[in-house]
């Protein structure tokens, strides 16, 4: 199955638009899907005149092809965020790649002069957070300054795509606009409008090391960078045990030594830091289930001593584990 679209320059015309293609309507900025596809939905939330956050969770019964055709002149620029474990492939000017959080594609913000496929796997429990932003609005709110990444790109009426790499402290605000919007918080609209902000941060940011060319992966093969996210992914699924560095280089065919220059150079952190990092905020996200005991977070996470524990959450959030849960229990 196809879906074909064309970008607009009203973000409520294109979700209507889109949602014909799929057979359905919109009813109060959402539509879901039929059964005969699957299930899912796709909801928009408006932020400001000029900045919109698109949420889009599936699950097909079928393979889905998204088609989005090229225009000449839009004001609307889309920045995709992919958060499926699993790569998707995208096919954008002929060349095909795969995007993903456990991929160097994580991102993708294309002009609407660029056409791009991407298809939806059957079976796939995939969603997408973009955040759209008006060219206008971009350019003419913020006193950037004149060689700010961004801002030229935009300005240049030029036809361009970019793709960035989804970074840690990037993914845990993905989750996060992915639980609150599938949850009944009544106060739903204050924590996305806050936290897509932070998104939209965190991106800007990034684009800016590619001015000031503080991180830069251009001297790693794209071979090494795949392996480096490889060697992320494996992190991240034995966070309670990590393996030993010397199994992740020999995994990634890799000496110690590269492979900790390489990630680095890649993350930002070293692996150490990186796996610590993660593990507290998998601690964190145990604690605010309200379901587990420090203790029980602590013993699960591979702690021993509960003090070490102890220090190393408040030395990544500056507040301890007991006066985190105590703030929880008490809101």
């Amino acid at each position: 199955m196809k879906i074909e679209y064309f970008a607009k320059d009203n973000p409520k015309e294109w979700i209507e638009y889109l949602a014909q293609q799929f057979g359905t309507r919109v009813v109060d900025n959402t539509f879901n899907i039929s059964s005969e596809l699957g299930e899912g939905f796709m909801k928009q939330v408006y932020l400001f005149e000029g900045f919109t956050l698109t949420y889009l969770h599936f699950k097909l019964i079928q393979q889905v092809e998204l088609i989005r055709h090229s225009v000449k002149n839009a004001n609307l620029f889309p920045i995709m965020f992919f958060g499926q474990e699993d790569p998707l492939e995208l096919n954008i000017e002929g060349k095909k790649k795969q995007i993903g959080y456990n991929t160097s594609n994580g991102i993708f913000m294309p002009s609407p002069q660029i056409e791009s496929r991407w298809k939806l796997p059957a079976n796939m429990d995939e969603y997408q957070i973009t955040l759209t932003i008006d060219k206008k609005w971009f350019t003419s709110l913020f006193a950037l300054p004149h060689d700010n990444y961004l801002k030229q790109v935009l300005e240049s009426n030029k036809p361009f795509y970019i793709f960035e790499s989804i970074q840690s402290s990037m993914r845990h605000l993905i989750n996060d606009i992915h639980q609150v919007i599938n949850s009944n918080n009544n106060f739903q609209y204050f924590t996305i409008h806050q936290k897509a902000i932070e998104l939209f941060n965190l991106f800007l940011m990034q684009l800016e090391y590619r001015n000031t060319g503080n991180i830069s992966i251009s001297s790693i093969n794209k071979l090494d960078v795949q392996r480096v996210f490889n060697v992320r992914k494996t992190i991240l699924e034995n966070l309670h045990s990590p393996p030993q560095l010397k199994n992740l280089a020999t995994d990634a065919e890799m000496s110690i030594s590269k492979l900790q220059r390489s990630f680095k150079q890649v993350f930002g952190k070293s692996i150490s830091q990186y796996a610590l990092s993660e593990k507290m905020q998998l601690a964190k996200q145990m604690l605010n289930t309200k379901k587990y005991t420090i203790s029980e977070v602590g013993y699960d996470l591979g702690y021993t001593n509960l003090s070490h524990f102890s220090k190393a959450f408040y030395n990544e959030f500056g507040v301890n584990p007991k006066t985190h849960l105590s703030s929880l229990i008490n809101s």
